[in-house]
């Protein structure tokens, strides 16, 4: 008999596969991976969305608010508020709909302040003390983030009461004030030093930057912008962040019963809807047409239940007196597609002029930065603070970040500005900000068609309830309903957990050659025998989560 060769098993046999190594004629192997799901690389925050949910399936409700404020210590604001472009790059659109992931966080949020529950201690005390102007979600989000790692941080905010346009800018039923005040107190209570009613000018900077070891300028955008055709000292032209600024201090506008809003964003749909809620008739003119709109989709489709009248794709063109009122001239405008992000380019449609008339006219048509005080210290381009890739201004050890220093002016791209920021800062403080040029990750993004829907059942989207309209326009109250328990841990369930291994199983149960193997030492609890796997790819194709890949032998 011939030595050296292995006994060839019969067709039916009950051997080993280790009698034949299959692997030597494979041309891929599949490698266990983590993945980047859609949603958090959507998220502005960061947020690791698909781990905070799988939380929520197994009732680990501390644990999911735990790492939610990893990255966001805001949950039951951003909840509230957020635009959520987690939920447009969602892959269960493809399928039965995006999980209601901002009703989730409110959720989560909510319990949090509901238990009482604390945020994490901070880190041993570093004994290095950092600025942070500001109190905006940006500034705040910036100081939490440096005070976790052990830095002292001052808070320097010229209003009376933190918060930015948390407190002064968006209205109480979008956002309810007693929610901003507990989010901020619990932030507070990591020993973050606040010192309010106090200015920071330019010529404050070198007497800060011989106390600390670097700044944050996360001052925001306070100014409003104003029109030529609109009079600034007329009583009857009001300006949107004095008016919501107003509302927000439980003060009652003067205006007349006819109220005319003009713009088309977030803004000028809260200063719309504030004024239904006082109860005004109000039109809102918009140069942009009705699918283009800044305003969130949901914003407009509440305003119009709420009997706001909506003129799109309009242009305001002159102003006159007339019984007392202003009326207002207006013209049918479509907007040039070439022009640039952020510049608006109306072309007049001939023949389309009418007439509008109000008692009272708001312009809600952007904000400004105010940095006059500040552009003789550090370069300003454009209205905002230039920074580089680092978020460092013209000025070592002076960082900026928010609406200061970004024209993408959400609260959630201001607490993930405040994150980036922070991080930033510490590798300033460690000599370690060059070095640090590449942060990409090289994680691969998980589409739909990773995934195998077989394992998911189709069930529909929860969307969160509101308030009835008649209800609404009572008073303030939130407008939002809270999912109850059941509601959100369905919905949590629904999330496919894109590119995050559950550990199911499915790939050592479905090798046809017994290659997987399950092992706790490893980081995802499985490995692969490599002598035995011939890359067929069936544990990539039973992977529910694309958390397997087939990945090409180079030999």
């Amino acid at each position: 008999m011939t030595t050296g060769i292995k006994e060839i098993p019969t067709v039916w046999t009950t051997g080993w596969t280790d009698v034949l190594n299959t692997g030597t004629w494979r041309s891929a192997i599949p490698v266990h991976q983590k993945g980047l799901s859609p949603c958090q690389v959507s998220c502005p925050a960061g947020g690791e969305i698909p781990v905070w949910l799988d939380y929520m399936k197994k009732e680990e409700y501390h644990q999911a608010w735990l790492t939610l404020v990893k990255n966001n210590p805001f949950p039951a604001i951003t909840g509230r508020v957020c635009h959520h472009p987690c939920e447009v790059s969602c892959n269960r659109n493809e399928y039965d709909g995006a999980v209601t992931i901002n009703a989730l966080e409110q959720f989560i949020g909510d319990l949090a302040l509901q238990e009482g529950w604390s945020l994490p201690g901070p880190a041993n005390d570093k004994n290095i003390r950092i600025a942070v102007v500001g109190s905006g979600p940006a500034g705040l989000s910036c100081a939490y983030h440096l005070r976790m790692q052990g830095y002292g941080v001052t808070v320097f905010e010229e209003q009376p009461e933190l918060g930015g346009v948390l407190r002064y800018g968006i209205p109480p039923y979008r956002l309810p004030k007693q929610i901003v005040d507990r989010e901020i107190q619990r932030l507070l209570e990591t020993g973050i030093e606040v010192r309010n009613d106090t200015t920071i000018r330019g010529d404050d900077i070198a007497a800060l930057k011989k106390e600390y070891a670097a700044i944050c300028l996360a001052i925001g955008a306070p100014r409003a912008k104003m029109l030529p055709q609109f009079a600034a000292s007329d009583p009857r032209i009001l300006n949107g962040l004095n008016f919501l600024s107003s509302i927000n201090q439980n003060h009652k506008p003067a205006i007349g019963q006819q109220v005319a809003v003009i713009g088309g964003g977030s803004v000028a749909m809260d200063v719309a809807r504030s004024a239904r809620r006082l109860g005004k008739n109000v039109m809102l003119l918009a140069l942009e047409d009705m699918q283009s709109l800044p305003a969130q989709a949901a914003e407009v489709r509440e305003a119009l239940e709420e009997g706001i009248i909506i003129h799109d794709g309009v242009m305001v063109d002159t102003t006159a007196d007339h019984n007392n009122q202003l009326q207002l001239s207006c013209v049918k405008v479509a907007l040039d597609p070439t022009a640039p992000a952020g510049e608006l380019r109306p072309a007049i449609i001939h023949g389309t002029n009418f007439d509008v008339f109000a008692d009272t006219v708001v312009l809600a048509v952007g904000q400004d930065t105010e940095l006059s005080n500040f552009s003789t210290i550090i370069e300003v381009t454009n209205s905002i603070i230039k920074i580089n890739d680092q978020m460092v201004t013209s000025k070592s050890g002076i960082f900026a970040c928010g609406d200061v220093a970004s024209y993408q002016r959400y609260v959630s791209v201001a607490v993930g500005g405040g994150k980036l920021v922070a991080k930033n800062i510490t590798l300033f403080i460690e000599d370690n900000l060059a070095a640090d040029v590449d942060n990409a990750s090289t994680e691969k993004q998980i589409s739909f068609k990773d995934i195998n829907t077989f394992y998911f059942p189709a069930l529909a989207k929860e969307e969160q309830k509101k308030l009835e309209p008649e209800q609404r326009l009572q008073d303030f109250r939130e407008v939002k309903i809270l999912l109850s328990e059941e509601k959100a841990k369905a919905q949590a369930e629904r999330c496919f957990s894109c590119g995050h291994c559950l550990k199911c199983d499915n790939c050592f149960y479905y090798c046809p050659d017994m290659a997987i193997i399950k092992d706790s030492s490893c980081e995802l609890g499985y490995r692969i025998q490599d002598q035995y796997c011939k890359g067929c790819g069936l544990c990539v194709e039973e992977c529910p989560r694309g958390a397997v890949l087939l990945e090409e032998v180079v030999k």
